[in-house]
């Protein structure tokens, strides 16, 4: 009988065990989506990632040396908030083909906040590559990812 229930336990346990590691893994698992045209091609940017880390939510889509990356006060999130990409320099990087480029004009609008949950937006600049005057770049992008921490 005491063997039984020890079994008993063990397996209430696992199972407990179980489900707790099979929710920490979606909890840590990246979902949403990014889009971006840029200069009037679409560029393929795979999943977005979003994680808060000492205040500062960092929101990057990154793929095949394309992408962007977005760093956020999580205190100054506002949904409906707009930022001049321009003036906030270090929040906003855009990189296409392996060159980065630093927007000259543009702005990025949070449409979706939802403290750790979740960070939807939409943004739109034009740009020189960085360390080049000609080297031009126009974008409009979207954006929408559950923040993993």
């Amino acid at each position: 009988m005491k063997t039984t229930s020890k079994i008993l336990i063990l397996f209430l346990l696992s199972l407990i065990a179980t489900s707790c590691f099979k929710k920490l893994k979606e909890d840590l698992t990246p979902d949403g989506t990014a889009s971006i045209v840029a200069n009037g091609t679409i560029v393929d940017l795979g999943k977005p990632t979003a994680v808060t880390l000492l205040g500062v939510v960092t929101v990057e889509a990154l793929k095949n040396k394309s992408g962007f990356t977005l760093l956020l006060n999580k205190t100054d999130i506002k949904a409906g908030k707009t930022y001049d990409l321009k003036s906030s320099t270090g929040v906003f990087t855009f990189l296409n083909e392996g060159t980065y480029y630093v927007p000259n004009t543009g702005s990025l609008e949070i449409t979706k906040f939802t403290d750790n949950k979740i960070v939807e937006g939409k943004f739109n600049f034009e740009g020189a590559a960085v360390g080049s005057i000609s080297k031009r770049m126009t974008a409009t992008g979207t954006f929408t990812v559950n923040i993993i921490f």
